[in-house]
């Protein structure tokens, strides 16, 4: 039976949080989020699914409250949070919660960021708005996705609950009252989405962007005294009912205010699926240290993690939202080419026939008793030798986790090619002093 005033606790907890009670290890780590996700959004401002998505749309839009960043302007604050969350993710260079397997912060950076252009937002209000939104979001998706709870791997955890994380955040910024926060909530979860099928394709992009304006209208239309219910998640035939078979109510509600999952909150060192990473460490660590030539290499045998071989067990990908999730495709392309940026991505990449005919020697069997972070691959060499890699816990992961300056590097590499050396410096130095920024617009107007 479930709990029956869970939607009342989450309100409650998001509007009594102040900014002091986060503690400063929370605080830092949500910096991190924020700035590795303002990056990813700058890096895939001017990816063609953005330009696509903006040109469908933007006849339709309203004035210009907040900016599109890295695209030279602004829109309603709708628009700016549905494009710069696409923006952010469509790379799949994204953050993700190492247990749940979602992707908090891009639906909720976005929000935060257009109403922060939009009203007048201080920094540290901005932080704690943005920590609620993604620690809500991550224990959720434990909630109902993470043992003992037991949901479908078909639903798209990031889709289903990163709107109501969303409209938390964008609740707690416009000062919404308990009964209205709980509409937020049940408007919010009445739009969540996400099919995992569709994983490969620009939707894998479109659904957090989705999950992100959803998540701000809720909040608007409750602002508004727009209804959505006061017990959505846990009444019958409510969210925790279509979204899972069982609940695990201790991971949403067990520890909050105490506990912060945002600390478990992992960062991308590859634009590819997480799952994938440690696959990608094998490899170089490898052609590192066996100066390995593509010619010499008879067989690649992986043992990978269950999730892995469920998400991206995917020979010879077509374009490049299936190579997004294609081991194969980036084992070849680590191996034979030497590299692992957004460039593995590229058509280019994708039909070479060099690493089209590779893929062949590449063979993955699962693991269970693997988790997402490690691996283990034999390289069978045509000389006789055998050459093995074990990654016990890949780069960027929860235990080993990218440091500071690897994210301003990442950060960097992604932001300077589109709004220059200087106003990337610029941003960085912002991200990293946050909860002191009188004016916290002036992070999307200077990522214009």
């Amino acid at each position: 039976m479930i709990d029956s005033d869970v939607t009342d606790q989450l309100a409650q907890y998001v509007l009594a949080a102040k900014p002091d009670d986060l503690p400063a290890n929370v605080r830092h780590e949500a910096k991190r989020s924020f700035l590795n996700i303002l990056g990813c959004a700058i890096g895939g401002a001017r990816h063609e699914t953005v330009d696509m998505t903006d040109a469908a749309l933007s006849d339709m839009t309203g004035p210009g409250q907040a900016t599109l960043v890295g695209r030279g302007r602004k829109s309603d604050v709708l628009h700016a949070t549905l494009l710069n969350c696409l923006a952010s993710s469509v790379y799949s260079y994204d953050d993700t919660h190492a247990e749940a397997i979602v992707h908090p912060s891009g639906p909720v950076f976005s929000t935060v960021l257009a109403l922060a252009e939009r009203m007048p937002v201080h920094g540290r209000d901005l932080l704690n708005a943005f920590t609620l939104g993604v620690e809500i979001t991550c224990r959720l998706s434990k909630a109902i996705s993470v043992a003992p709870a037991r949901g479908p791997v078909a639903w798209s955890q990031t889709g289903i609950t990163c709107g109501i994380g969303a409209a938390l955040a964008a609740g707690k910024l416009l000062g919404l009252d308990a009964q209205r926060m709980r509409y937020a909530i049940g408007i919010a979860a009445s739009q969540a989405s996400g099919i995992r099928s569709l994983h490969g394709t620009m939707c894998t992009a479109l659904m957090p962007a989705h999950a992100g304006q959803t998540g701000l209208r809720a909040a608007l239309l409750a602002a508004r005294g727009f209804t959505g219910g006061v017990a959505s998640l846990e009444k019958h035939n409510g969210y925790f009912d279509v979204f899972c078979a069982q609940a695990n109510l201790p991971a949403l509600l067990g520890g909050l205010g105490k506990e912060f999952e945002i600390l478990r909150n992992t960062y991308k060192p590859y634009p590819c699926g997480i799952v994938i990473h440690p696959i990608l460490d094998a490899c170089l660590q490898l052609r590192r240290d066996h100066a390995l030539d593509a010619a010499q290499v008879e067989r690649i045998d992986i043992k990978a993690s269950p999730g892995a071989m469920a998400l991206c067990n995917r020979r010879n990908p077509k374009d490049e939202f299936e190579a997004h999730v294609s081991l194969h495709h980036w084992t070849a392309a680590a191996l034979i080419r030497g590299t692992t940026g957004i460039e593995v991505l590229s058509e280019a990449f994708v039909h070479d026939p060099a690493l089209i005919a590779f893929q062949d020697r590449v063979t993955a069997v699962e693991d269970s008793t693997r988790g997402g972070d490690c691996t283990e691959m034999t390289v069978r060499l045509r000389d006789g030798r055998t050459l093995v890699s074990r990654i016990d816990h890949g780069i960027g992961s929860a235990s080993n986790p990218m440091n500071d300056a690897q994210l301003d590097a990442k950060f960097a590499a992604q932001s300077d090619a589109t709004i220059g050396a200087e106003r990337s410096r610029k941003l960085i130095a912002a991200c990293r002093n946050l909860e002191n920024l009188a004016d916290a617009g002036a992070i999307g107007r200077d990522a214009m």
